[in-house]
């Protein structure tokens, strides 16, 4: 059997049995090489994931909206379902709507601080992207209290409004409209966005009055 190439010591090269060199420097072609090579880990943290592109703003909003079609689901259309608060005499019956929008409301600020305001920080594509969509977050405890009353504020403004609105429908039955969860939802929606924007604007007021750098935090009001 011919021995078709060997390694010169000398020089460093292979070369075949007549002695011509077939490689210059392996070290270096193994580098050029492993120059080129990016790990699978590093691809996927700076893909483009398709939520990306969708803008910003249209992800938060979509998030906001269904949590709110969440909570009055659960909690006006399904607790709101047993004995307790169906069942209730005319004289007791205001008082047993106001609980169940106070646990709604509770249950609301929880969603925002425990669930909504996180997943909107896990999507920003900048940091404070979220804040214009967050009315208070904090990883302190009372970040969670301030939510909780600001839910109870937003349950009862939105059921109270989206029942002037149903009674104006159909004064003498009521009407289906602003009775689910698509409906009260887009009322909470509005409430929330009106609160959140005069927060914001107070904010803004306060940091300009204070001469305080503000150009990145309030290009959203511009």
């Amino acid at each position: 059997m011919k021995k078709t190439s060997k390694l010169s010591n000398e020089n460093n090269e292979l070369k075949d049995e007549n002695g011509n060199p077939i490689s210059i420097n392996p070290e270096v072609e193994t580098f050029r090489h492993d120059e080129n090579l990016v790990d699978k880990k590093t691809l996927k943290k700076y893909r483009v994931h398709w939520y990306q592109k969708i803008p910003y703003p249209v992800r938060a909003l979509l998030i906001k909206y269904w949590f709110f079609g969440l909570n009055y689901f659960l909690f006006q259309m399904g607790l709101g379902s047993i004995p307790y608060f169906r069942g209730q005499s005319t004289e007791t019956f205001a008082i047993a709507t106001l609980v169940l929008i106070f646990v709604e409301g509770l249950a609301l600020g929880a969603f925002n601080d425990l669930f909504v305001y996180n997943i909107l920080d896990v999507i920003e594509d900048y940091p404070k992207q979220k804040e214009p969509f967050v009315i208070f977050k904090s990883k302190k405890l009372y970040s969670l209290f301030i939510n909780l009353f600001y839910g109870v504020i937003v349950a009862f403004l939105s059921i109270y409004i989206s029942g002037l609105i149903n009674d104006a429908i159909d004064p003498t039955h009521g009407s289906w409209f602003f009775r689910e969860p698509l409906s009260v939802a887009l009322m909470m929606f509005v409430i929330d966005f009106a609160l959140i924007s005069i927060k914001n604007l107070i904010v803004a007021i306060y940091k300009r009055l204070t001469n305080k750098d503000v150009e990145e935090d309030t290009d959203y009001l511009n």
